[in-house]
């Protein structure tokens, strides 16, 4: 039994680079409603106008004008509407394959039909998610100069603008689900973002783009300020952390948006709207500050390895996409162990080697 095991053990590490691209394999993201004009750039930065229909994976980056918004809906059933004057890049995107994902039909998913990890980077403007229900070995990621928002589920806001020189501000809102926010510069864990809650946060900038790649058109360097006059409310070293509610005016323009520029059910901006009507009004929302504990370099360390690897929590086992279960017969016995265990460390390969750091760039 031993000497078949080796065997089996040999062969299987042989063909670890033909399961490693069979792993995780680009998702596709298809353009759903587009209102006013919006450019798509590919990887090559070579520029198109944005059009209903069009597919694309990975790398590549949307920009909305003035008035103009555009719906991307992921084929893991999740939606993203990027609001006008926004610059947002599908950084990474990748899925382990799966039958319940047909050309066309993502919006009609009820939860996420396979693990993925997504990486998106908003480097100015706002983006409006509905994700699915996440596969728990997923990630979702929204990553801006500031911080990066992990994402649960279901309805979140994103906005990234500038904030003086060298400095931007983050507001991470949460509609419905569960949202995390955690801001670079406050070496400190993540802020759980509560339905009804946002949070704010002014601090020191830095660039989006991935290690070795050129900035992206339009983006916003640290050092630059795009805003001629902006007030510098934020120095470099500064950061300031406020929790509140969403006030009934947000929540409500969160669901007008939905309604008007996506093709997602009724159902969903009618329960937006349902929720806005029992949010405060703004005067009566005092924001608080927020005051997280510091990490220790251990700590930060541990969480910047969680997040290279795509992983959402430390309280998460940690573990990658599973294959499916072997088809052999005696499922659980030795065999079938040890073949999972090699399967296993190739899905942990693929993900370092294959994944961007969703973590600032140090």
């Amino acid at each position: 039994m031993n000497t078949l095991l080796r065997s089996l053990t040999l062969a299987a590490l042989a063909l670890l680079p033909v399961v490693a691209s069979a792993a995780l394999q680009n998702g596709k993201v298809q353009v759903g409603m587009v209102k006013g004009t919006a450019t798509l750039f590919d990887p090559a930065s070579q520029q198109t106008a944005l059009a209903s229909g069009r597919v694309f994976e990975q790398g590549y980056r949307v920009e909305t004008s003035a008035s103009s918004t555009a719906e991307l809906i992921l084929s893991n059933g999740s939606t993203l509407i990027i609001n006008p004057e926004s610059l947002v890049e599908v950084r990474t995107f990748r899925q382990v394959v799966s039958e319940l994902i047909i050309d066309g039909e993502y919006q009609k998913l009820d939860k996420e039909p396979s693990p993925s990890v997504t990486e998106i980077v908003v480097t100015r403007g706002k983006v409006i998610g509905e994700v699915r229900k996440l596969n728990p070995q997923s990630s979702y990621v929204i990553k801006t100069p500031v911080g990066v928002a992990r994402i649960r589920g279901t309805i979140y806001t994103v906005q990234y603008t500038t904030s003086g020189t060298n400095a931007g501000k983050l507001v991470v809102g949460c509609v419905k689900g569960s949202v995390e926010a955690t801001v670079y510069a406050a070496n400190s864990g993540p802020i759980s973002v509560e339905p009804g809650k946002q949070v704010s946060a002014t601090a020191p900038a830095q660039s989006t783009a991935a290690p070795g790649e050129a900035p992206a058109p339009g983006a916003t360097q640290p050092g630059v300020t795009t805003q001629p006059g902006a007030a510098e409310t934020t120095t470099a070293g500064s950061v300031a952390i406020s929790l509140a509610d969403m006030d009934r005016a947000t929540i409500s323009s969160i669901g007008s948006t939905i309604a008007a520029s996506t093709s997602l059910p009724a159902a969903i901006s009618q329960g937006v709207e349902a929720q806005a009507q029992l949010a405060p009004t703004a005067d009566q929302i005092t924001p608080v500050t927020v005051s997280t504990p510091k990490e220790s370099r251990s700590e930060a360390n541990e969480r910047r390895e969680r997040e290279s690897e795509g992983k959402e929590d430390s309280n998460k086992p940690k573990t990658s996409p599973k294959a499916p279960e072997s088809t052999s017969t005696g499922g659980g016995n030795a065999l079938d162990a040890t073949i999972s265990k090699i399967t296993d460390t190739v899905q942990k390969v693929v993900e370092k080697q294959q994944q961007p750091n969703p973590s600032p760039t140090n």
